[in-house]
């Protein structure tokens, strides 16, 4: 696996991680209020989820309100539900998969004009890229509110992927 399909495959490792080691954490750690950029844990992961939602209707051709609308529509759904995210987490990954099985080339260009930001041409590798990042920096989020509230966080630092990767197929 090389490129852009790794990348997500990081991704989907990290996130993985994260809600896995929530799942071991008191159940209302996810809940509580805490002083940051989000006001709790769960309140970050349906932000997380609802951009990859956001990305992978963007990526399958879909209209700027219809983007918006599915977007919405999960966010109301979903909020404050962890079950009801983790769930659309998966369904995700598999949607993603299958828009990676369908890409000819991930250099392929696509172009959007949500009405905030104007047009933008760019590659879905780009896109991918900026999914991955957002991640991260969402993930960074999620620990140092966890250890805010007490609880350590996990590591989902990329060269940790690529160590369990390597050790999966030693």
């Amino acid at each position: 696996m090389t490129g852009v399909k790794q990348l997500y495959d990081y991704h989907l490792w990290a996130n993985k991680r994260i809600f896995n080691h929530i799942e071991g954490l008191p159940k209302e750690t996810v809940y509580q209020e805490v002083k940051s950029v989000f006001p709790s844990v769960c309140d970050v992961l349906l932000h997380m989820c609802t951009t990859d939602l956001v990305w992978l209707r963007t990526l399958s051709g879909a209209a700027y309100e219809e983007v918006i609308e599915s977007a919405g529509k999960f966010q109301a759904a979903a909020k404050g539900d962890m079950k009801a995210i983790k769930q659309q987490a998966l369904e995700l990954e598999t949607l993603y998969l299958n828009l990676f099985s369908r890409l000819a080339d991930e250099r392929q260009t696509i172009s959007f004009h949500p009405p905030k930001y104007g047009k933008l041409v760019t590659t879905y590798a780009d896109v991918i890229q900026h999914v991955v990042n957002h991640g991260t920096y969402h993930r960074g989020n999620v620990t140092a509110m966890l250890r805010q509230l007490g609880h350590p966080g996990v590591p989902t630092d990329y060269v940790y992927y690529l160590y369990e990767k390597k050790e999966s197929k030693g």
